[in-house]
């Protein structure tokens, strides 16, 4: 029986590898659709500050503080879109490029909508901070395959 349950242990370890693998795998995959979509949109001379414009928000915040945020705040920088701050667990990350930083539980500033860049987590992000705010929360996966 001892040898059953440690070889079960290892065969669940194994499986839980895998499938961490899988899941990393779906990420990347659905990350490089993503990019590859934009730059579409971006060599057709479209700018996803359109989705923006057309639902009235002048005023962002992007939760996530990573290459997706810095990408959305460059596409949006110098157009009529302002991205007033940033919101992630990690407020000292070292690659923002937005100088405001706030932590999910902070009293946030007033924002037209909130841009959540790590689209695989949205659901449970968008959880967290509709008990902060009654601004829409919206995935960067929605805006940029809504353009």
């Amino acid at each position: 029986m001892i040898v059953s349950t440690g070889l079960m242990t290892m065969l669940q370890k194994r499986a839980n590898k895998l499938k961490n693998q899988q899941d990393r795998i779906c990420i990347l995959s659905d990350h490089f659709q993503l990019l590859n979509h934009w730059l579409e949109l971006k060599n057709e001379g479209k700018s996803i500050t359109s989705y923006f414009e057309e639902k009235g928000y002048r005023r962002i915040a992007i939760y996530g503080m990573a290459e997706l945020a810095n990408r959305l705040s460059e596409e949006l920088s110098g157009s009529s879109v302002c991205v007033d701050y940033g919101i992630d667990r990690d407020v000292s990350c070292s690659i923002a490029r937005i100088d405001n930083v706030y932590f999910p539980g902070d009293e946030l500033p007033k924002a037209d909508a909130i841009i959540v860049t790590p689209y695989f987590s949205f659901e449970a992000i968008k959880s967290v901070l509709e008990k902060k705010t009654d601004c829409p929360i919206i995935s960067l996966e929605e805006v940029i395959w809504s353009v």
